[in-house]
């Protein structure tokens, strides 16, 4: 058999493997900005053009500042919600208790019994009594001043005797 015992080409394969090398990132290089022109490109078209753009926002706030569609405009809407309130506004926007239990189904896998304070109702208190009066609605004086009378041995206060004439009523 034959053996070749010449030394080996170290420069010619060093070469070979620089140029492959260099190739190879050429080659990423050149498809990455194909790549990226093709896709900035795709996307430019899909945007729609400016002219247009401003048009179609032009004619939108338009149709808002008109009312168009049966809806009135948003200044006049903001300025009959700031002078009527809420709660007298149209029934779409008064505030209303909702019947959706979504909420409570958490509820049921709460291990024991939650007791819920009692409802609380809108009622209006009964007026404060009104001091008493002598004639004519001006209030009734006392020898003492107004001070409060107490029995002799130092209790409670006695009722005043002159108080009203008419029998208390």
């Amino acid at each position: 058999m034959a053996s070749d015992d010449s030394r080996p080409k170290v420069r010619m394969l060093l070469t070979i493997g620089v140029v492959a090398v260099s190739l190879l990132i050429g080659t990423k290089f050149i498809l990455d900005s194909y790549y990226l022109d093709m896709t900035e490109t795709y996307e430019h078209g899909m945007l729609p053009k400016t002219e247009e753009l401003d048009h179609i926002r032009a004619d939108q706030r338009a149709a808002i500042e008109k009312g168009e569609n049966g809806n009135i405009p948003v200044s006049v809407a903001m300025q009959s919600l700031a002078q009527k309130g809420r709660d007298n506004a149209s029934p779409i926007i008064t505030p209303q208790p909702s019947d959706d239990i979504d909420a409570l189904k958490g509820w049921t896998k709460l291990k024991r019994d939650v007791h819920l304070p009692p409802q609380v109702t809108t009622t209006t208190l009964p007026p404060p009594p009104e001091p008493m009066t002598g004639d004519a609605g001006a209030p009734t004086s006392t020898k003492d001043g107004g001070a409060p009378t107490t029995n002799k041995d130092g209790g409670a206060p006695r009722p005043q005797q002159n108080a009203v004439k008419d029998g208390g009523k």
